[in-house]
């Protein structure tokens, strides 16, 4: 295809995606285009690929995606891996070896020894163009990561714990369709597919701890989200994090009890979000549950309520994961990547 370069003097760089038509995948690509991401030439590829659907585009051009081969990959600069954490694993040695650096969203690195876990609101310095791989957080680790990390850096908290709500775009377009059938059947009084929640997802809720570890759709492990937060945000606190998945296409919403050193105020709290570009704080009587911000990017914080105890409060946040989840992470750790340094041609 041809190349998508910037103004002159701006470096392009030779990008692929691994698992390109994931939800994640499909969400990468949209951000490349839109952001202008100045890329040399652009390479799609798939761990398992269907030749029926194997024809798509980027940039309006209609493009193969095909199986990855180490030893053919050519030139490259820069990949993100999109899948799922079994198809991330098989390509973690690749770009140390290939000489490139890969983004993985897959979370198959994120408790890897070396690898940076990086979110760009809270820790960009993390971001190096050496060749090799880097992580970011689950997206639910992220979302608990913005919200914690003005606040440990302002108030120093005690304690926190959260409630996050996961939605089915979690576990991919494949959750977005179980959920939607499963509605379908519902109100029809038909049977429900339970191929990738196992069980009733529409019209109820369902905490992720009743899954074994290692089977919880959309891959919330309660331990491992709590060690990327503490990677991430860093501080010394006590922290605690559930999942319950919800029966809404997307959009994350939280609820973070925060117990702060004694005399804290509400104000003291809402002073911590006051530079922040990505958490907001949303006016009186504004709407903030997931339906009504869809489509807004950033973290909107809705209500601050007392916790019932001097300096204790509660927090109720949403974020739409499609318009400000980890695709949009991962991209702007690309953008860094050529602001820092990454090989790429120049425009």
């Amino acid at each position: 295809m041809a190349a998508r370069k910037a103004a002159a003097g701006r470096a392009a760089a030779h990008v692929a995606l691994f698992d390109a038509g994931t939800l994640t995948g499909k969400g990468i690509k949209e951000l490349l285009v839109s952001r202008s991401f100045p890329t040399a030439s652009v390479r799609l590829f798939a761990t398992r690929t269907d030749p029926e659907a194997n024809l798509t585009e980027f940039a309006g051009e209609a493009m193969l995606v095909t199986e990855p081969d180490p030893d053919a990959l050519g030139r490259l600069d820069l990949a993100f891996f999109c899948g799922t954490p079994d198809e991330g694993a098989r390509y973690l040695d690749w770009p140390r070896q290939r000489g490139f650096v890969g983004i993985d969203l897959t979370t198959a690195s994120n408790g890897a020894e070396g690898v940076p876990l990086v979110n760009m609101t809270v820790n960009p310095e993390e971001v190096s163009p050496a060749p090799g791989i880097i992580a970011t957080p689950h997206p639910i680790a992220q979302l608990v990561s913005n919200l914690l990390a003005p606040v440990v850096q302002g108030c120093g908290p005690v304690e926190a714990a959260a409630v996050v709500f996961q939605p089915a775009s979690e576990c991919g377009e494949g959750g977005i369709e179980e959920l939607y059938q499963q509605t379908l059947g519902l109100l029809n009084f038909q049977d429900q597919p339970q191929r990738i929640f196992g069980r009733q997802l529409a019209f109820n809720l369902i905490p992720a701890s009743i899954y074994g570890s290692g089977t919880e759709p959309g891959g919330a492990r309660r331990r491992h989200l709590e060690q990327e937060v503490r990677k991430v945000a860093r501080g010394d606190y006590r922290l605690s994090l559930q999942v319950v998945l919800a029966p809404v296409f997307h959009g994350h919403a939280a609820l973070l009890h925060l117990v702060l050193p004694p005399g804290v105020s509400k104000d003291a709290l809402l002073g911590c979000y006051s530079d922040s570009d990505e958490v907001t704080l949303g006016r009186p009587g504004e709407p903030a549950t997931p339906v009504e911000r869809a489509g807004q990017p950033g973290v909107r914080i809705g209500v601050i309520d007392p916790g019932g105890s001097p300096s204790t409060y509660w927090i109720w946040a949403v974020s739409d994961n499609l318009v400000s989840g980890t695709a949009l992470n991962a991209v702007r750790i690309a953008e860094t990547l050529l602001e820092r340094g990454l090989a790429g041609d120049a425009s």
